[in-house]
């Protein structure tokens, strides 16, 4: 028998990719904070993912006094998305109402596609998405999963990770979004993308999350990045436990994702190196 789902959605969006509304309130929805948060501005992650936590707690205050394990699983490799650090702070936020702690778990993707998903039409998502292997961690057996993520456009990944907790015999999913779009939304294939590049045009549009010590890495920003033709001009303005962080994790996430950002990759290691070498010139 399958797990009961349950959605739990903090802004449901109509209107359209460029002036998308709160169906519950009439107003405007905040994408800047939406497109600051995917790039990785922790202040507008947290913001964000305390309106999960609160739509969380009044439409299912049974997960205070549920006596079941919840978890939060996440979908990554190395770097990890946005949805990760909405999870690390939903979690904390279950927490505090909660006798047992709700902890985030990795579920484990086996590659990184190149393709930027929020641009991509629902067959390309669909392609992308066979491609790629998921594996839970640990087991996850009568536990509750509560699967935080940003948007819901197709629900394709949704599926893929539904289908995952089902198969190994979860006791109950709440999907629980920032946001999700009606169908007249969803139709729009621009949607998603007119969202994530809301306020975040460019890499440089983050430069002054970084300077405040606001920012921390995603994969969407790893990968923006290492496309973007003027990498190196963003990686001197940061600070050089950013640039190593950038190249440790686009490194481990192995030599067919650097293969396809050829100028990036090297735009990084230059810069690493650079760091490196002036680190020990100073040592000795």
């Amino acid at each position: 028998m399958s797990a009961p789902v349950t959605q739990v959605v903090a802004h449901p969006l109509t209107g359209t990719a460029d002036h998308p509304v709160d169906a519950r309130t009439g107003e405007p929805f905040d994408t800047r904070s939406y497109s600051l948060m995917k790039h990785g501005d922790l202040p507008a992650m947290h913001r964000l993912a305390d309106e999960v936590a609160d739509a969380l707690l009044a439409e299912c205050p049974w997960l205070a006094t549920e006596p079941r394990p919840v978890i939060l699983p996440v979908a990554y490799l190395v770097a990890p998305p946005a949805c990760r650090y909405l999870a690390d702070r939903v979690a904390a936020r279950l927490t505090q109402v909660r006798t047992e702690a709700a902890r985030v778990i990795h579920v484990r993707k086996d590659a990184v596609t190149h393709i930027d998903y929020a641009a991509s039409s629902e067959q390309d998502r669909r392609n992308d998405l066979s491609r790629i292997g998921f594996r839970l961690t640990e087991p996850v057996r009568d536990a509750v999963a509560v699967v935080v993520d940003d948007v819901r456009v197709t629900g394709l990944a949704e599926q893929v990770m539904l289908d995952l907790l089902q198969e190994a015999g979860i006791g109950h999913i709440v999907t629980a979004y920032v946001a999700a779009c009606d169908p007249a939304l969803a139709a729009d294939p621009s949607v998603e993308a007119a969202l994530n590049h809301a306020a975040v045009r460019t890499v440089h549009d983050m430069i002054p999350s970084v300077r405040r010590g606001d920012f921390v890495p995603t994969i969407r920003f790893l990968k923006r990045l290492l496309a973007d033709p003027r990498a190196a001009g963003f990686l001197t303005r940061c600070p050089t436990e950013l640039v190593q962080r950038f190249r440790a994790d686009a490194e481990a996430t192995g030599p067919d994702f650097l293969a396809g950002y050829p100028a990036g990759t090297a735009a990084l290691f230059a810069e690493s190196d650079r760091r490196s070498n002036a680190t020990e010139g100073v040592a000795t």
